[in-house]
């Protein structure tokens, strides 16, 4: 008797069971555009910091140059965001740091949390110029087309000292080409997509991806001072003993 009564109940604790209304979800918030059509990037973004990057995208192998840079950089470098420089790109990518993205029809400004660095990317389809009026920076310079409802940023004449590829000191040359792709698939998310040759240090170029998450209400990136308590920026910048002609000149 207590066994049927059991398969009773289990038996019309199942059909509840299916009879339940699946629970709807939450559709996506249409993307914001501009006036001109295009879609509105602007906002605040921010994704998880990214450790061993290079080797979860399948980086390619080094030239015989790029492997004696690494080298160089894993026993006698040291970090650039530890002497307080800009991450440039990919690298502010990879972080975990917030940042702003300001937008109108001719112009996009990434203002990032980390070290309080900022670029600016006309966006109105002009070409690079030539190579020889580019000064070098940190973070190349940038020129943007609409491709349908993808931002595509073009990147070149970059820093080849002092400035890495990610947070796992893989090196870069001046040879650096990066072009980023950026597209706003719905209101909360922003996805990016890299490529990057760097024909001096790799044998071939390699992409990366990830989606940016749009911060909560009330949220957005602070200041960052990254001189703010270094205790040791005369030394790793170069003032101290590893340059004593300079020690005590800073």
């Amino acid at each position: 008797m207590k066994t049927r009564v059991a398969l009773i109940l289990a038996a019309a604790t199942l059909a509840v069971a299916q009879t339940k209304t699946p629970a709807k979800s939450t559709p996506p918030k249409s993307t914001p555009r501009m006036p001109d059509g295009k879609p509105d990037l602007s906002g605040f973004w921010q994704g998880p910091l990214l450790r061993n990057m290079f080797e979860s995208v399948g980086g390619p192998p080094f030239t015989p140059a790029g492997e004696a840079a690494y080298r160089y950089n894993m026993t006698q470098s040291i970090n650039p965001e530890g002497l307080c420089l800009f991450a440039g790109v990919p690298r502010a990518s990879i972080s975990g740091v917030p940042f702003e993205i300001l937008q109108n029809s001719n112009r996009l400004a990434f203002l990032y949390e980390l070290m309080t660095a900022w670029r600016s990317i006309p966006i109105d389809g002009r070409p690079q110029p030539p190579m020889k009026d580019i000064e070098e920076s940190f973070f190349g310079h940038g020129v943007g087309r609409w491709e349908g409802d993808t931002l595509v940023i073009d990147s070149i004449g970059f820093k080849d000292k002092l400035s890495w590829v990610d947070d796992d000191a893989h090196p870069h040359s001046d040879a650096m080409h990066v072009i980023e792709r950026w597209s706003r698939p719905d209101r909360d998310h922003l996805k990016h997509d890299l490529w990057v040759e760097d024909p001096k240090f790799y044998t071939k170029p390699w992409t990366f991806s990830r989606v940016f998450t749009h911060m909560a209400p009330g949220k957005q990136p602070m200041e960052y001072a990254c001189t703010e308590n270094n205790k040791d920026l005369v030394h790793g910048l170069g003032f101290g003993p590893q340059n004593p002609e300079l020690d005590g000149k800073q």
